[in-house]
């Protein structure tokens, strides 16, 4: 893996960060661990996003959560990042896993918005860690970027919501650590 910012242009992002008390490992750690559907707040937001799917495709409608990024890889204790890649807009997220395995994600080639989830640590201090979640979205063309724009428009207050909650619920896991 290389740089997290891979992508060019960048037509959608948002950045949220926060100082934790432990080590740049254990928070990448706890990153990696986390697990949407243990936060209240978060399995609400998603499950409300899932309902259109679950109204027309019933239970077997897919359930968005961090299992549905594809891991990208982690560089040490410096950031970890996970891709998806898909048509978010969707009732179904109209995800394509097969663009967003390794190569084929960073090539941005295909007909999917792609999204990358990026978290980065700055050691401030013994024990003190900046810990920063980037999200950046790529689309190959207008179409699929005024989609983009539209959803985005909506999505992106309640995105905000949940990267700080993820970060608060890293801060509370590197606790156990």
């Amino acid at each position: 893996m290389t740089e997290t910012s891979l992508f060019t242009p960048v037509h959608f992002q948002e950045r949220h960060s926060r100082i934790i008390s432990a080590s740049p490992r254990a928070c990448l750690d706890a990153v990696e661990a986390f697990k949407s559907e243990n936060d209240p707040f978060i399995r609400f937001c998603l499950g409300v996003r899932d309902l259109p799917g679950r109204l027309i495709r019933g239970p077997s409608a897919h359930r968005f959560n961090m299992e549905s990024f594809t891991p990208l890889g982690r560089n040490g204790d410096s950031n970890v990042s996970f891709g998806l890649a898909g048509s978010f807009w969707r009732w179904d997220y109209g995800l394509n896993r097969d663009e967003a395995q390794g190569s084929r994600f960073w090539a941005a080639q295909g007909m999917s918005a792609r999204l990358l989830l990026s978290f980065e640590t700055t050691r401030l201090a013994e024990n003190l860690t900046c810990l920063e979640t980037r999200t950046q979205i790529s689309c190959p063309d207008v179409t699929t970027r005024r989609k983009m724009a539209v959803y985005w428009s909506v999505i992106r207050p309640v995105s905000g919501l949940i990267r700080r909650r993820m970060l608060v619920a890293v801060a509370e896991m590197t606790e156990k650590y």
